[in-house]
């Protein structure tokens, strides 16, 4: 399947903010060398909550039109509603919004941010983003165990205190959202396809996997209580932009299946293989160094002039990627200027 967004955005008329991340920081200085189009909140961050969730809004200028998209809510703690208030944003600006797949991180702000939307407002949304999902993060000496292998011995495992992380997700109940849709009269879109938003843009819809090493690991879905089954993230969304003689930016919400796989996918989807920009979560927290490595090897070649890992990227990943003159760093605030 291929999108055609050839029709691209001009230079500078794209706006990328970051509503909520993990990260507020007054002190962090905007780098000269991206030449106004990474800014940083400087003291405005002083204003902003951080929390383990990501929101970020997507402004288009065409012509006299704006566009403007909001790809996921934040995390439970709803930072997404004090921070847009800061910011002055009124959800009520807002054509769609698109859920990157569904991980209470992403999605945690949702059932408050619903009835801020305007009327006819699309929540763009995948149907396994209701999937039960697990975390098991094992002990530094174990590898990750296989959904055989927990299927069988979870609790055996459990009483071995085998794991450093073990956590049941909370799952999104669709009825609620779907009374929340009804009430404020929204439109949900459920689709695993791509979608064209307006020129120049879409979504992924389903992640091709190119590489399977690249998948996170540690997050099972459930199929029953105990029985596990491998995730390989077929509810994950991201977003591709063409920027007029740029290329591509490709927007992430966690990555969990590859940054590199996205990336590959937008190159084959779109047919444009000139990538501008890297924006999002990427989830290298849990990667073996050498994995981590062999990722930045590609974003190298691949030579963006912006890469910003945040989010559930990880240390490692920043601290190996500063390397490159492409990378920034992304708080509360932090915008993008494309």
């Amino acid at each position: 399947m291929s999108i055609d967004i050839s029709d691209s955005i001009e230079s500078g008329n794209l706006t990328i903010k970051v509503l909520t991340t993990n990260t507020t920081l007054s002190t962090l200085l905007t780098d000269e060398k991206f030449e106004g189009k990474v800014v940083q909140p400087h003291t405005n961050a002083s204003k902003y909550l951080g929390e383990h969730g990501l929101a970020m809004s997507i402004e288009i200028k065409q012509g006299e039109e704006t566009k403007k998209y909001l790809l996921d809510a934040g995390g439970p703690r709803n930072s997404i509603i004090s921070n847009a208030e800061a910011m002055s944003i009124d959800f009520k600006d807002y054509d769609k919004l698109i859920l990157s797949h569904g991980h209470v991180d992403h999605f945690g702000g949702l059932m408050n941010v619903l009835p801020k939307l305007k009327e006819g407002c699309e929540i763009i949304i995948t149907p396994n983003s209701f999937n039960q999902n697990t975390i098991l993060v094992p002990k530094a000496s174990q590898e990750f165990y296989s959904p055989e292998e927990l299927t069988e011995g979870f609790r055996e495992l459990q009483k071995q205190n085998a794991f450093i992380f073990s956590i049941k997700l909370p799952s999104m109940n669709r009825s609620l959202i779907e009374n929340l849709v009804s009430q404020n009269k929204l439109k949900i879109v459920e689709t695993q396809k791509p979608i064209k938003l307006s020129k120049g843009i879409t979504t992924s819809g389903e992640i091709e996997i190119f590489d399977e090493t690249e998948l996170t690991k540690g997050i099972y879905l459930m199929k029953s209580r105990k029985e596990f089954e491998k995730n390989t993230f077929r509810d994950e969304n991201s977003i591709y932009i063409n920027v007029k003689d740029k290329g591509l930016v490709v927007i992430s919400g966690c990555g969990h299946t590859g940054i590199i796989n996205t990336i590959k996918h937008g190159q084959k989807l779109t047919g444009i293989n000139k990538v501008y920009a890297v924006i999002g979560g990427f989830h290298k927290e849990w990667e073996k160094t050498e994995d981590i490595e062999e990722s930045i090897r590609i974003i190298e070649e691949l030579n963006p002039e912006i890469t910003c890992g945040m989010h559930c990227t990880g240390f490692e990943f920043n601290k190996i990627m500063s390397r490159h003159p492409s990378h920034t760093f992304g708080i509360v605030g932090t915008e993008f200027h494309l």
